[in-house]
């Protein structure tokens, strides 16, 4: 284990078993594990059966709380960094740290690659060949009609993370601004028990949706 170092690490997005064998050496032996959610990330130690002292960073974490991870880094320590699922950095306080700890020569990051909502529901879709754009979560109200405008001016697919709460409004705009015959396919609860998948024109999609559950949470692939 380099000292002084930021381990980044990918953790599952539903299954348990896909976790590999790098990210819980690492969780194993980093002297204390900074993340998104503390339950979160302590309910992934204890499954793995490891303990650890867990830092909170969230997105409105201080610059003091950022400032702590970076002393100790400084001291020699090495620390993961775990978000609630996935890997971090992808709509998470990640790159916050990520660009704190940037700022020092003395500090090293690398990340534990593994899985990632992203690439599970691309790999999928079908809809992906080369290009794709990543929206995460699109504004909810101040700047959504302007996000829009202007995904609809892109080239190339474009994946959105959505909640089941709003899953029904982002179709409805995607028909709105994208036109009525955007393909979409959409990624629930991946990895998960109830992991569902399917895809078609965006009307079919909206027409259909009362047959799908709608809970959990959701990667959408919009191809104009």
């Amino acid at each position: 284990m380099n000292k002084g170092t930021l381990y980044i690490v990918a953790t599952p997005i539903g299954n348990m078993g896909d976790i590999t064998k790098r990210a819980v050496e690492t969780l194993s032996t980093v002297d204390f594990v900074a993340c998104e959610d503390t339950r979160v990330a302590g309910g992934l130690l204890h499954q793995l059966n490891i303990k650890k002292e867990l830092v909170s960073i969230h997105q409105h974490s201080s610059e003091e709380k950022i400032g702590h991870i970076i002393r100790e880094l400084e001291t020699g320590k090495s620390v993961a960094y775990v978000s609630d699922n996935g890997t971090p950095g992808i709509s998470d306080p990640g790159q916050k740290l990520v660009k704190a700890i940037q700022q020092y020569s003395n500090l090293t990051i690398l990340p534990v690659p593994g899985p990632s909502a992203v690439t599970a529901a691309i790999s999928v879709s079908g809809l992906v060949e080369k290009e794709f754009y990543f929206v995460g979560f699109l504004p909810k109200k101040k700047g959504r009609e302007t996000k829009f405008k202007w995904l609809k001016l892109l080239d190339c697919s474009i994946v959105i993370y959505e909640s089941a709460q709003r899953l029904e409004k982002t179709l409805l705009d995607i028909k709105k601004f994208l036109g009525d015959n955007t393909e979409v396919f959409i990624a629930r609860e991946m990895t998960k028990k109830f992991e569902e998948n399917w895809g078609g024109n965006i009307v079919e999609i909206i027409n259909d949706l009362k047959s799908h559950t709608i809970k959990g949470e959701f990667v959408l692939i919009v191809r104009k």
